[in-house]
């Protein structure tokens, strides 16, 4: 599919998606707490994450910095309900011992430098890097989580070959970053509320008209 279809297509589910979501996302955690709550939100839900940031809250006193200096038993405690406590732990210690230098380093490096800086640490790949620059940094990223994955698959826009960091890219490259931002977060309320993995409801979704999923 020719380029400028693509973004043809992409602008008529952004376009519908703002009429039926008209209010802006709003960031509401500091880069630190999105990266410790990104981390902590792998392959659980959103709910549990929140429980956990609170919990590690709690236990430093909203200085989460000190997470690398607490003992590890009282850290996985706190984050237990998430699940994958040991790689999570593994992953929040590596990430938040020269946090301050790394943060500056996002602040200023291109998205697809950042991304890679970001891939280096352990546990962190392509999806959870583009989710702490959207949300903590606001950069120019695209994540694609499981609801994005599943909306975008059912509306049939992108060519089935394409991996998710192809999508990604072709995303940062052609809209800006408030686009981006917003289209994810959107994506995000379609797949939970109307594109449910099973007995999704076509019938009362927003993007029922450009969905190839639905029209079959």
């Amino acid at each position: 599919m020719e380029r400028e279809a693509l973004i043809e297509r992409v602008r008529k589910v952004k376009e519908i998606l703002d009429r039926y979501f008209p209010e802006a996302y709003k960031p509401r955690r500091t880069p630190l707490e999105q990266a410790v709550f990104t981390v902590l939100s792998q392959n659980t839900t959103d709910r549990q994450a929140e429980r956990c940031l609170e919990n590690l809250k709690n236990l430093t006193g909203n200085r989460l910095l000190l997470i690398k200096d607490l003992p590890e038993e009282k850290v996985i405690e706190a984050i237990k309900p998430c699940g994958m406590y040991n790689q999570k732990y593994r992953a929040l210690k590596s990430l938040l011992f020269d946090w301050k230098e790394l943060e500056e380093k996002l602040r200023v490096l291109p998205e697809r430098e950042a991304i890679e800086l970001l891939k280096s640490y352990p546990f962190i790949g392509s999806k959870t890097a583009r989710v702490i620059l959207t949300f903590g940094f606001g950069k120019n990223t695209f994540p694609i989580d499981t609801h994005c994955r599943r909306v975008l698959s059912r509306l049939g826009i992108f060519p089935k070959d394409w991996s998710l960091d192809e999508i990604s890219e072709f995303m940062e490259e052609n809209f800006s970053a408030e686009f981006n931002r917003k289209l994810h977060y959107d994506l995000i309320r379609v797949g939970r509320k109307f594109c449910k993995p099973k007995k999704p409801r076509c019938e009362e979704c927003p993007l029922r008209e450009v969905c190839k999923f639905h029209k079959v």
